[in-house]
């Protein structure tokens, strides 16, 4: 036995099932159904207002509803084969839309033209209506093994039986009512379905891509304010960058003229960086000191060296300009080659030829140019 859901306060609408009949309409407040009001949606404004939640009946003539209990099976998988099998019969599957539902022990389902539903939610939208469950009318009526119900909803007739739940057409209740007692639901109990369904809907329609819009995160998130404090933190992160660079740059324009006029106590014709350094050079070279004199590029070759004991040095030379010329062999191209990254990755400006070749003895022999940076 199902327990009783209170409703929510809301609205149950009544779909038309002929285009010249006009909307039905209950007001749901405290659990308790209000009078049926009726709707012209043609030719006025919606006129409930604030809505709450919303269930919509959809005519039964064209969502009939087939009732089996449920197999011995799990229900996610009773729903699945329900589902298949009622897939694979009928329209096209594209011009089609299947809902199946579990209820009280009971396997619903229901098979609905694609376009019949797309012609409703597009009613509803445009009444700005977003229901949160499509139910087929003929479902408010309460179901009876042993008998056929009968009820008139807002002008339209309802039928159901233990087995399925449609339109009371003459010939479909002739049809489908066999020898079953036919009841008629009383208004008093026709309100209280009408309440049961609103809360706990037997069968919604809504499944599928039909399913109610699911709240994104990206939605309700205040996205516009978010991005504005993002531009807003990296502006002020640029402009903190930005005083740093300039900051830097006023220490170092700073630090280059107490150089410069240092410089230029010993060497009065420095007129920038440049020049100062070129002329401290040349005084370093001539007293034999500092990275352009022979024992500092000599050093830091012989030092190279001494871990790759296969390569030897043939000859040796030193120009004035701070050039250290000489020339290495070694049985492989590899051990020269290990000298020369050393020396880079030291620092020194290192002039190689292009290709290394081999002399006559077979040794890989390179004539290399040394100097500091």
């Amino acid at each position: 036995m199902v327990q009783p859901t209170p409703s929510p306060d809301g609205l149950i609408v009544l779909l038309p099932a002929a285009p010249d009949h006009g909307w039905r309409w209950w007001r749901v407040s405290d659990g308790i159904v209000g009078a049926m009001q009726a709707f012209d949606a043609d030719g006025e404004s919606a006129p409930w207002g604030t809505v709450g939640a919303v269930t919509v009946l959809v005519p039964a003539a064209d969502a009939p509803v087939r009732d089996r209990p449920l197999p011995d099976m799990s229900v996610a998988q009773a729903l699945a084969a329900e589902r298949i099998g009622l897939a694979q019969g009928g329209m096209q599957a594209g011009e089609r839309h299947v809902a199946v539902g579990a209820y009280a022990g009971r396997l619903l389902s229901s098979t609905i033209a694609a376009a019949q539903m797309d012609r409703w939610m597009a009613a509803l939208a445009g009444h700005s209506l977003d229901p949160a469950a499509l139910v087929p009318a003929s479902l408010v009526l309460p179901r009876a093994d042993d008998a056929l119900v009968l009820a008139d909803l807002g002008g339209q007739l309802l039928a159901r039986t233990g087995e399925a739940a449609f339109a009371g057409e003459a010939a479909l209740v002739e049809a489908l009512a066999g020898g079953l007692e036919q009841v008629a639901l009383a208004e008093d109990a026709l309100s209280l379905r009408l309440a049961e369904v609103h809360a706990a809907p037997p069968l919604n329609l809504r499944q599928g891509v039909y399913g109610p819009r699911r709240v994104s995160v990206f939605r309700t998130g205040n996205w516009t304010g978010l991005l504005r404090m993002a531009a807003t933190a990296a502006l002020l992160g640029l402009l903190l960058m930005l005083v740093w660079i300039v900051k830097w740059n006023l220490d170092s324009s700073a630090q280059e003229t107490r150089a410069l006029e240092l410089a230029q106590e010993r060497f009065p014709a420095a007129a920038d960086i440049d020049s100062a350094e070129r002329l401290l050079n040349a005084e370093l070279a001539k007293r034999g000191q500092g990275g352009a004199s022979f024992a500092a590029p000599a050093a830091a070759l012989l030092e190279t060296m001494r871990p790759v004991p296969a390569v030897k040095l043939r000859d040796l030379g030193y120009s004035a300009d701070g050039t250290l010329r000489f020339t290495i062999a070694a049985p492989r191209a590899e051990d020269v080659n290990a000298v020369l990254i050393a020396l880079q990755n030291q620092g020194w400006k290192v002039t190689v030829p292009p290709a290394l070749a081999p002399d006559p003895t077979g040794a890989t022999v390179a004539a290399i140019t040394l100097r500091a940076p």
